[in-house]
């Protein structure tokens, strides 16, 4: 893997990591960093998880990636149904922000799904393979070792959720400025 640089927030399901990135990203731009990439925002029924959209950081455009309901044209993931041309839209956002050498990428989140090669996994491997590039992401307590040992991350910092953001983008603006960023 290139030499790059991985910022994890981690955090259980619904403990607030998305919430955390956005505040992360806001602190970021006001700070004058170039941000791209996503969140997924999900939408709670009944206590239970039933559907993430993507939320483009910078236009804040919003696109349905995956639902509990089943729908034509739909990718299958567990009790999820993926929109292919959303996880397309995901990969050409983060394509995008390589070509216009975003300061700090950020991908919501890396999870069971990418760990069996789905959803984000090539966007992320792409992310990875890309030298002196800051990778924000969001990734479950549970599974955080299985993806620092999966996609054999090096240059990594874990941040619980409960951290504050101001200690996070404290974090990555000082090592973006020592990689001459």
């Amino acid at each position: 893997m290139a030499n790059n640089h991985v910022y994890i927030i981690s955090g259980e399901q619904g403990e607030g990591k998305t919430t955390r990135l956005k505040e992360i990203v806001n602190l970021l731009q006001q700070a004058g960093v170039k941000v791209g990439g996503f969140i997924a925002e999900g939408t709670w029924k009944e206590g239970i998880r039933n559907s993430f959209s993507l939320l483009r950081i910078g236009d804040r455009s919003v696109f349905p990636l995956c639902q509990t309901e089943p729908e034509e044209g739909y990718i299958r993931l567990k009790r999820f149904w993926f929109n292919p041309k959303v996880i397309e839209r995901g990969e050409e956002i983060i394509k995008t922000c390589l070509v216009e050498k975003t300061d700090v990428i950020v991908l919501d989140e890396i999870g069971i799904f990418e760990l069996e090669g789905n959803v984000w996994h090539d966007a992320f491997i792409q992310l990875l393979e890309t030298d002196n590039i800051h990778i924000l992401i969001s990734v479950r307590n549970s599974i955080k070792n299985s993806v620092i040992q999966t996609f054999k991350l090096k240059n990594y910092q874990i941040y619980p959720v409960a951290d504050k953001p101001e200690l996070v983008v404290k974090d990555i603006k000082k090592i973006w400025r020592k990689t001459g960023n």
